[in-house]
């Protein structure tokens, strides 16, 4: 019959969920370009919003736990903490790409969603961490109180580092299984990194992990539900 549904090449997954047993999805026309370029454009403004909250945010309370204590600050870690900047410039990047477009709609609305509701916390229910003084010397050292000095304690529970990682790994997990250990691996070095820094506690990443999760059920039931 010439009138039959279609199903897409890459959307053939069912929904919500994107895996569970159902029906096939819908043929849906694919994002253009364009649209992933508004996405991407959306994500990274969004991203930017941290520094001027990060700023003009002052007081709150310091969410620490006594095993905090004993974490030591590592100046080495500062690699891997910068490092993870450039790798969500290109994760986002290569979503927008490549990414099949339900997928993509995913990772953006999960992200921005989580985004958005981490800059209410640090807004409505500010937290700090308090940093340990750092006597170290060395280049590493060196670098590591650059970015203390252009970043400021603010801005702790979620940790941004922590649930942008977790969920560019979560999606990764789903979008190219068979590098999983890899971004596992990624996710792991980061969030131990925002510790052995000094950039966060522990709590902090608890709840970025949590944040970073919900984001990454919200996305996939949105775009499930567009579908």
């Amino acid at each position: 019959m010439q009138d039959r549904l279609q199903i897409t090449e890459h959307d053939t997954t069912a929904i919500p969920g994107f895996g569970q047993a159902g029906p096939p999805a819908i043929a849906r026309p694919r994002m253009s370009p364009w649209k992933r370029l508004v996405w991407l454009l959306t994500i990274f403004a969004l991203q930017m919003l941290y520094f001027p909250i990060n700023r003009l945010m002052e007081g709150g309370i310091a969410p620490s736990t006594p095993m905090d204590d004993w974490i030591p600050v590592w100046p080495i870690w500062v690699v891997p903490y910068l490092l993870s900047l450039l790798w969500w410039t290109g994760a986002f990047a290569w979503a927008a790409w490549k990414m099949e477009a339900k997928l993509y709609r995913a990772l953006a609305t999960g992200i921005i969603a989580v985004m958005l509701f981490s800059y209410a916390v640090y807004i409505f229910c500010p937290t700090y961490v308090d940093r340990p003084p750092l006597e170290k010397e060395g280049w590493a050292a060196d670098l590591l109180r650059l970015v203390y000095s252009n970043d400021r304690d603010n801005n702790a529970l979620p940790s941004g580092h922590t649930y942008t990682t977790m969920i560019i790994s979560l999606f990764w997990w789903r979008w190219r299984p068979r590098q999983r250990w890899l971004w596992a691996g990624i996710a792991v070095i980061v969030l131990l990194s925002t510790l052995f820094t000094g950039q966060h506690y522990l709590l902090d990443v608890v709840a970025g992990i949590l944040v970073a999760w919900a984001g990454y059920r919200f996305g996939l039931v949105w775009a499930g539900r567009r579908s």
